[in-house]
């Protein structure tokens, strides 16, 4: 008996590994990052999607995640075997936006009843092209279906073969983002006053965002548009009413009302009527939905885009945040980069004191004492370069309760059906 559960044991732990393998193996799908709310926050899971095409109706997408009420986010490429023009459809329940080689084609984010859209692109055999789908489910049934057809190839789903998975975007109001085009990092914090988004934005060792380019702006609006419409950035006229400036620097890039005039060399994009001065507007927004900028009163509240010089990095844990542990008991605390560039390096500390050997992701510490209960926080540092001092964790010892014997074990066993009958009884 007990060498067949052996071998039941062993061939169950062959088996994880090599389902475990297979996952971390694959390459060929789209990255799908999985939102617990409809604005792309909350960041529940990320998997990759042999193909996109999904009829949930009234089922839940993952365990984890409701029925309603999510988003999710698909990234990477798609690379055709023969050169031409190829249709993309998307049928989507309820709202969607495709982007194909960086374009948005497809701009739907709204509630609705299953809708076909479609969009055409040339592409060049054996060349990626960049795809991006961003969808939400509100309520009701939920569907998300990507198709496509070309050069021999019919309508029907984007096999696996024909996609690679992105690098993804992550958390769109946690994480820090980072422009590819001009390296800067990027995270969206708030709702708060414009003061106040300055002050926090300083203090995290950035600026309220200066938008120097017209791809700079479309690439902000698309990145946090569906967690806000609008979100204050570094411009204001706060010091000498009509001498716009960038917070971050000091320069003036605009001069005067709406019929004003831009100072040379430098970037706008004001809403039509805009900058107008109404109620004692100095301080201005991005609309999110078209990367059009508007003044606002000081006192009101936005989310607030900051920009960040230096690298970022993104992580998850310490996890677990909370333990507490008898004595002699094994202690484990882990965290979690997320899209770091190149090698990362691991320093735990305890009570802000470097932990010897503590280097790698994964801290344990074997048989806890006493003068291990503390606060554990992890410093990760990658190569671009950033680093991070994470959150902490915290470790609570207690005694070691003695162990019961088998005569302990009944007493007790005795002594709860008598308190349980005795509560019968009143």
């Amino acid at each position: 008996m007990m060498r067949s559960i052996l071998c039941i044991g062993i061939l169950c732990c062959l088996l994880e590994y090599l389902l475990t393998e297979d996952a971390l193996a694959q390459t060929e799908g789209l990255l799908g990052e999985y939102y617990g709310t409809v604005n792309m926050t909350d960041l529940r899971a990320t998997r990759i999607d042999s193909q996109v095409f999904f009829n949930w109706e009234y089922a839940a997408p993952l365990p984890g995640i409701g029925v309603d009420y999510f988003s999710i986010c698909w990234t990477g490429f798609v690379t055709p075997a023969q050169s031409g023009t190829y249709t993309f459809y998307i049928t989507s329940d309820d709202g969607v936006r495709l982007w194909l080689d960086e374009a948005l084609m497809v701009n739907q984010w709204k509630g609705q009843a299953p809708t076909e859209y479609s969009a055409s692109v040339t592409l060049e055999a054996g060349q990626p092209c960049p795809i991006r789908i961003d969808y939400y489910e509100n309520t009701g049934g939920a569907v998300l279906k990507l198709e496509w057809e070309g050069p021999g190839q019919t309508r029907g789903a984007i096999a696996s073969e024909y996609l690679t998975p992105g690098a993804g975007i992550g958390d769109r109001l946690l994480y820090w983002h980072r422009n590819p085009a001009n390296g800067q990092y990027y995270k969206l914090i708030g709702p708060m006053t414009w003061a106040a988004g300055k002050a926090q934005a300083e203090a995290m060792g950035g600026y309220l965002t200066t938008i120097n380019n017209a791809a700079e702006g479309q690439w902000l609006a698309e990145l946090f548009r569906p967690v806000s419409d609008a979100a204050f950035i570094g411009a204001n006229d706060i010091a000498e009413e009509g001498t716009w400036v960038w917070d971050q620097t000091g320069e003036t890039f605009w001069n005067g009302l709406a019929d004003g005039t831009p100072v040379p060399g430098f970037y706008t994009n004001w809403n039509s009527g805009e900058p107008n001065d109404s109620s004692d507007e100095d301080v201005a927004t991005i609309y999110l939905t078209s990367g059009l900028w508007n003044d606002l009163n000081v006192a009101r509240e936005r989310y607030c885009i900051v920009e960040s010089d230096i690298g970022q990095l993104n992580y998850d844990g310490p996890s677990p945040a909370r333990t507490t542990l008898q004595l002699e008991d094994a202690y484990e605390v882990t965290v979690t980069p997320r899209q770091p560039v190149g090698v990362v390096q691991y320093q735990w500390y305890k009570d802000n004191t470097p932990i010897s050997g503590g280097t790698l992701a994964k801290l344990i510490v074997f048989q806890v004492s006493y003068e291990d209960a503390g606060l554990y926080t992890c410093q990760i540092t990658d190569e671009t370069p950033a680093t991070v001092r994470t959150r902490a964790a915290e470790l609570t010892v207690v005694k070691k309760l003695p162990a019961l014997s088998v005569t302990g074990l009944a007493c007790l066993a005795t002594l709860l059906a008598v308190t349980a009958a005795m509560r019968k009884r009143a």
